[in-house]
C-alpha cells in the first residue's frame, strides 16, 4: 500500500539534494544509483514518484519498475518491466548514433523481490560502458528476509547515494491529515504520531476509516479510526512482510500484537511458546522491519497484526490464547487494565479472579465514562456465578446501575432478577436501594414484585441507622414502581401525614421518600396544592442544586413544584441547578434541566424563557434525551403545543435516542401529541380520541397526569374543529372539577377561560369572571391576559360596563410580554428557526416583521441590516413602510406597538388560544 504525504516529507534528511544532484550528473554522462530504504510503509515510492516527477522535468526518459514476491522465480521480469519494447532497448544501447544519447532514469520499486536474473543484470547495466547515461533508483524494504540476501546487498553497496525514510513528525502528521479534511489541533495531532510512528502508510490508512462528514471531536477522531477494521490492502501488505519470515517470527508478531506490543521479552516468548534464543531471533527480525515486540511503537501497527493473528487462527486456538495470556499477565503481577481484555474473549471458570478483576475493570471504565465497556466487562463477570448464586445477584444490580444511562428497561430487567438472588433482609433493601431512584416510575410488574419481595424480607424493625435509611430508600422505590395502582395516591398522603417531614432538613433517605409521597399526592390529585407546594419548599431548600441528577428525587420534587405552583422556590433552584450542570461541562444533564426549567416557565406564563430553555436544549447532540427523561421531554413538547410551532416535531425527535422503548413510553406519547395537535389531520374527532386514550393509558400507568400535562385541554379545540361540541364540553368539566379539588389556581382558571371562550352569553361571561379573580391568585401572567382579552372582549360585546378596564390590563400585560418575547423571535436569526410568536398580524410581511422586531429592540439601521443580509437601505425603506401601515410617526413610536403586538401573538399562540 503506498503512503500518500505532503511532497516536501518524501525527500528529507537531504534527500531531495541528493536526487537532483544525481540528475545532473546524469544528465553530463554519468551513470549514478542512489538506494532508498526504511520500513514498511515509511514512504519509499512516494520517494519515487517525486524521482520520476523531477526527472521529467529535466528532460530525462522515466522508465518505473515493481518487484512482486509472486514473481521472484520468473527470469528477468523486472527487465521486462523497464525495457518493454525494441524502442527501449535501442535507447538504453544506442550503437551507431552520432547525437548524444539521452540519458535515462531507471526506477524500482520493493527491488529486495527482484529475480536473480534482473538483479544480475542491474549490477552489469551500472558498469556497462555503452549503455547511456543511467540513474537507477532502487527502493528497498527494511526488515524484510529478502533484504538480507547477497544480491540485494551488493546492491546496496554499489550505491552512491542512500536516503533512508525517516518517521513524519507532528508539523507534517498535522500537514497529511489536513489534506484530508481532518483538521487537528497540535497536542491531537502528536497523539496521532505517537500512535502510528509517523508512518505515513499508518496515517493515510486511520484517516481512511473516518467517514466524511462525521461529526466527532478532536479527541474522539483518533479512538474511532482505530476501533474501525484496518484497510484490507494495509492489512494484506502487512500479512505479505509477515509471511517472508519463519513461524517464529509470526508467532511473536501475533502474540506482541495480542498483548498490544507492551509485555516484557520472558512473557512474550513464553506465551509464543519459543525459547529465549528463538524469541531473540525473531524479536531482532521483527525490530528490522521496524517493529518493536516489546514496546508501543506504533500502536496501531498491532492493531492490525492481531486482526490478522485472529483471522489465521481458529476461535479455539485464538480463545486459548487469550486465556494464556490472561494467566501469564496475572503470575507476573500485571494490571487489572491489561488482564481484563483477555478475559473478555475466554469463557467463564478460565481464572478465579476474574469475576473481581473484571468489576474493577467496569468500575475504573465507568469513571472514565466508558459506559460500554463498563456494561461488557459486568456481562462478561455474570458468567463466571452459578444462577443461583448471591454473588450474582450483586453483579446483576452493578450492571443495572452501569446501564441506566443506555437501556433502562434492561437496568429494570436486572433489579428483577438480582433481588430473588440476595440475602433476606437488610442485603435486598440496601442493594436495592443504591439503584437511582426515578428509574422505578411505571416500573414492570416484575420489577414490582421483586421490590415488594424484598420489602418484605425486611419487615424486621431495623437495628441501625444504616439499615434504617435503607429501609425507606426502598420504600420509596416500592412505592414508586406502584403508581399505577389505584390506591397508590392516597396511600401516599397517608404516609406522608403519618411522617410529618420538617422543619430540619432530615437526612437523604427521609427527603427521597417525602418526594416519592409528594409526587405520587400531587398527580393523583390527593394532596392539595398548598401542602404540596409547602413540601417542595421545603425538599428544595435542602436539596443541593449541584448534584441535580435525571434520575434522583429532584426530578419528582420539580414535577410536584411545577403541578403545585411552587414558582419562586423551583424558579430558584432550576437557576442554580442548570449553572452548576455547565460549569460541570455535563451535555446531558444541563438539557434535562433545561426541559425541567422550561415547563416551570410555561406553567408560570413565561413564554419566553420556556422558549428560550427549550431552544437551548434542543441544540443539545442528537439521541440526548430517552425516555427516563420524562419531565425534560414533556417539558420541551408542552412548549412546542404552547407556541403552535410545528417545527418543534423534527427538533424533538433528532433530541431523543433511539434506545429500546422502556416501561415509560414518553417518545410515542410525545409523538402523538405532537402530531395530532401541531399537524393538520384529516379527522380531527378521531384525533382528539385516540389523544384521550393515550392519556389515560399513559395516567394508569402512574408517570403522566392532568396537572402537568393537560391533554383533554388540548383536545377540546380538535373536538370542536370536527364539530363533537358535546365531548368537548364534557373534557371541561371533568377537567373543571379535578382543578377545583387540587386548588390550582393557574390550572382552574385556564379551564374557565377556555369554557368561557366556548359557550356563549351569560354564562360565559360568568366563566370569565370567575376565571379572572382566580388566575389573579395565580402566577401564570400571560393565562391572566388571555382571560382579560377575552373577558373584556364579551363585555363590550355584550355592551357591559367595565370592558375599558379590563382590556387595558390586557395590554399592558401584552406590552410587559413583548419585548422578552421579541428578543426570543429575534435569537431564532441564528438558530433558523424563524416564526415561533411572531409580532404582528396577517397585514405584515415577514421581512416587515423581522425589521419592527429589531427595531423595537433598539437595534440601528445598520445592525438591522447586517442581520438580516439585506442593506442598509432596504431597511429603510421597510421602515418607511411601517410606520405608515402602522400609523405611527417614527421609531419612538413604533417599538411600543410592536412590543404590544408581540405580546397579542403570544395570547393567539398554542391550541388553547382556541384561535382555530
Amino acid at each position: 500500500m503506498k503512503a500518500a504525504f505532503p511532497y516536501r516529507t518524501a525527500v528529507q534528511d537531504g534527500g531531495f539534494a541528493s536526487l537532483r544532484g544525481a540528475l545532473e550528473r546524469t544528465r553530463r554522462g554519468s551513470t549514478a544509483l542512489m538506494a532508498v530504504t526504511g520500513p514498511p510503509g515509511s514512504g519509499r515510492s512516494a520517494f519515487l514518484d517525486a524521482a520520476a516527477e523531477l526527472a521529467a522535468q529535466e528532460g530525462l526518459a522515466v522508465r518505473r519498475a515493481q518487484a512482486s514476491r509472486l514473481e521472484q522465480g520468473v527470469g528477468a521480469g523486472l527487465v521486462e518491466q523497464l525495457l518493454r519494447s525494441a524502442a527501449d532497448v535501442a535507447a538504453l544501447r544506442p550503437s551507431g548514433r552520432t547525437d548524444p544519447a539521452a540519458p535515462m532514469t531507471f526506477l524500482v520499486d520493493d527491488v529486495q523481490w527482484a529475480d536473480e536474473v534482473s538483479l544480475a543484470w542491474l549490477v552489469r547495466l551500472l558498469a556497462d560502458p555503452e549503455s547511456v547515461p543511467v540513474l537507477l533508483v532502487v527502493a528497498v524494504c527494511e526488515g524484510e528476509a529478502d533484504t538480507e540476501l547477497p544480491a540485494v546487498q551488493d546492491l546496496l553497496t554499489r550505491a552512491d547515494h542512500l536516503v533512508r525514510m525517516a518517521p513524519l513528525d507532528v508539523a507534517d502528521v498535522r500537514a497529511l491529515l489536513a489534506e484530508r479534511g481532518i483538521v487537528l489541533s497540535e497536542e491531537s495531532a502528536r497523539s496521532w504520531t505517537e500512535a502510528t510512528a509517523g508512518n505515513p502508510a499508518w496515517l493515510a490508512s486511520l484517516a481512511g476509516r473516518l467517514e466524511a462528514g462525521e461529526r466527532l471531536t478532536r479527541a474522539a477522531l483518533l479512538a474511532t479510526a482505530r476501533s474501525r477494521p484496518v484497510p484490507w490492502p494495509l492489512k494484506a501488505r502487512v500479512a505479505a512482510a509477515l509471511s517472508g519470515h519463519s513461524e517464529s517470527v509470526r508467532r511473536l508478531a501475533h502474540c506482541a500484537a495480542v498483548l498490544d506490543g507492551t509485555a516484557d521479552g520472558r512473557t512474550l516468548a513464553r506465551l509464543a511458546h519459543l525459547q529465549p534464543d528463538e524469541a531473540a531471533d525473531a524479536a531482532r527480525a521483527l525490530l528490522r522491519l521496524g517493529w518493536a515486540a516489546d514496546r508501543r511503537a506504533p500502536p496501531v501497527l498491532w492493531d492490525c497484526v492481531r486482526e490478522i493473528a485472529e483471522d489465521s487462527l481458529s476461535l479455539a486456538d485464538w480463545t486459548e490464547l487469550h486465556r494464556r495470556a490472561a494467566t501469564l499477565l496475572g503470575a507476573a503481577g500485571a494490571p487489572a487494565e491489561r488482564i481484563v481484555p483477555h478475559l473478555l474473549e475466554t469463557g467463564p471458570g478460565e481464572w478465579p479472579e476474574a469475576a473481581w478483576l473484571l468489576r474493577r475493570a467496569a468500575d475504573d471504565a465507568r469513571r472514565r465514562g466508558d459506559v460500554e465497556l463498563a456494561t461488557r466487562c459486568l456481562r462478561r463477570a455474570l458468567r463466571e456465578f452459578s444462577p443461583d448464586s448471591p454473588q450474582r445477584g450483586e453483579f446483576l444490580l452493578a450492571l443495572a446501575d452501569v446501564e441506566q444511562d443506555l437501556d433502562t428497561s434492561a437496568t429494570l430487567r436486572h433489579v428483577a432478577q438480582a433481588v430473588p438472588l440476595l440475602d433476606p433482609g437488610h442485603a435486598r433493601a440496601a442493594a436495592v436501594s443504591r439503584v437511582p431512584l426515578t428509574l422505578f416510575v411505571a416500573a414492570p410488574r416484575a420489577v414490582a414484585e421483586a421490590l415488594s419481595s424484598a420489602r418484605t424480607s425486611d419487615a424486621e424493625p431495623p437495628d441501625d441507622a444504616e439499615a434504617a435509611e435503607s429501609r425507606l430508600r426502598l420504600e420509596a422505590r416500592v412505592r414508586l414502581s406502584g403508581l399505577a395502582s389505584p390506591n397508590a395516591a392516597g396511600d401516599a398522603v397517608r404516609r406522608l401525614r403519618e411522617l410529618a417531614p420538617g422543619p430540619g432538613p432530615g437526612t437523604p433517605a427521609q427527603r427521597e421518600l417525602v418526594s416519592v409521597l409528594v409526587f405520587a399526592g400531587t398527580l393523583g390529585r390527593e394532596l392539595p396544592a398548598a401542602e404540596a407546594a409547602t413540601l417542595v419548599r421545603w425538599m428544595l431548600d435542602h436539596e443541593p442544586a449541584s448534584t441535580a441528577s435525571g434520575y434522583a428525587a429532584s426530578a419528582l420534587m420539580i414535577a410536584s413544584g411545577i403541578a403545585a405552583e411552587a414558582e419562586a422556590p423551583v424558579r430558584s433552584w432550576l437557576d442554580a441547578a442548570v449553572d452548576a450542570a455547565t460549569r460541570r461541562g455535563d451535555e446531558r444533564q444541563r438539557t434535562r434541566l433545561l426541559g425541567w426549567r422550561a415547563l416551570a416557565a410555561l406553567s408560570s406564563g413565561r413564554l419566553a424563557d420556556a422558549w428560550m430553555d427549550a431552544l437551548e436544549a434542543c441544540a443539545a447532540g442528537p439521541g440526548t434525551l430517552g425516555d427516563s427523561d420524562w419531565l425534560a421531554v414533556w417539558g420541551l413538547v408542552s412548549v412546542a403545543v404552547a407556541t403552535g410551532d410545528a417545527g418543534w416535531a423534527g427538533r424533538l425527535h433528532g433530541l431523543l435516542d433511539e434506545s429500546p422503548v422502556s416501561g415509560l413510553p414518553v417518545r410515542s406519547f410525545a409523538g402523538k401529541v405532537l402530531g395530532h395537535l401541531l399537524n393538520p389531520h384529516p379527522e380531527p374527532s378521531e384525533a382528539a380520541a385516540e389523544l384521550v386514550e393515550t392519556a389515560r393509558r399513559a395516567e394508569a400507568a402512574g408517570w403522566c397526569s392532568q396537572v402537568l400535562s393537560p391533554v383533554d385541554l388540548w383536545c377540546v379545540p380538535l373536538l370542536l374543529c370536527g364539530g363533537d361540541r358535546k365531548p368537548a364540553l364534557g373534557l371541561l368539566a371533568h377537567a373543571c372539577d379535578r382543578a377545583r379539588a387540587f386548588g390550582s389556581p393557574n390550572e382552574l382558571g385556564r379551564v374557565l377561560r377556555v369554557w368561557g371562550t366556548v359557550v356563549h352569553g351569560r354564562y360565559a361571561l360568568s366563566l370569565f369572571a370567575e376565571s379572572v379573580a382566580v388566575l389573579r391568585e395565580g402566577t401564570d401572567v400571560l393565562e391572566l391576559g388571555r382571560a382579560l382579552r377575552g373577558y373584556g372582549t364579551r363585555l363590550r360585546a355584550a355592551g357591559r360596563p367595565g370592558s375599558a378596564e379590563l382590556l387595558a390590563e390586557a395590554d399592558r400585560i401584552a406590552d410587559e410580554a413583548g419585548a422578552p418575547l421579541l428578543r426570543c423571535w429575534t435569537a431564532s436569526l441564528g438558530a433558523e428557526l424563524r416564526g415561533v410568536v411572531p409580532p404582528g398580524g396577517g397585514g405584515l410581511s415577514d421581512t416587515e416583521r423581522w425589521v419592527a422586531a429589531l427595531v423595537a429592540l433598539g437595534h440601528t439601521n445598520q445592525d438591522t441590516a447586517r442581520s438580516l443580509g439585506v442593506t442598509r437601505r432596504a431597511v429603510e425603506k421597510t421602515l418607511t413602510r411601517l410606520y405608515r401601515r402602522l400609523d405611527v410617526a417614527g421609531r419612538a413610536e413604533l417599538a411600543p406597538v410592536v412590543r404590544r403586538m408581540a405580546g397579542e401573538a403570544a395570547f393567539r399562540s398554542g391550541v388553547l388560544s382556541l384561535n382555530f
